[in-house]
């Protein structure tokens, strides 16, 4: 999966929020806040550099690199983590299809206009799909 940087620095961000406000409610200056906030904000920055760098391992084919396949049990093992099993079983009776559409938004955090790209279709046809997904699955 894909490094995602803005909804990474939207998770960043919002727990910065609850730090700042649980530093204030104890005393803390502003100035000490905004040096740990910069700190922070560095590391982050590190950690996203690492991330942007990070290559998934390749297998030889001749001359030339190309990714390895990934397997279905891979790409929709997200499954496995959730306790319901109501909505599991609901999930595995979704095609290969709506579980790639529901992995690229909810689990990469892609957006419909993203997908649609990747998927060539247009926007509307990417949200009946996610409409008749909620469907399913409610």
């Amino acid at each position: 999966m894909a490094y995602n940087y803005a909804r990474e620095k939207r998770k960043f961000d919002a727990e910065w929020k609850r730090k700042a406000l649980w530093y204030r409610k104890e005393g803390m200056s502003e100035e000490d806040i905004e040096v740990m906030h910069r700190f922070d904000l560095a590391q982050f920055n590190r950690d996203r550099a690492y991330e942007s760098r990070r290559r998934p391992l390749e297998t030889a084919c001749g001359s030339c690199y190309i990714q390895a396949p990934e397997t279905p049990a891979e790409r929709y093992g997200w499954i496995g983590e959730i306790s319901d099993p109501q909505l599991v079983e609901r999930l595995n009776k979704l095609s290969d299809r709506d579980l790639k559409l529901l992995t690229l938004i909810v689990i990469e955090g892609r957006t419909q206009q993203e997908v649609s790209e990747m998927l060539s279709c247009s926007h509307q046809n990417v949200s009946r799909h996610i409409a008749r997904i909620r469907k399913i699955l409610s």
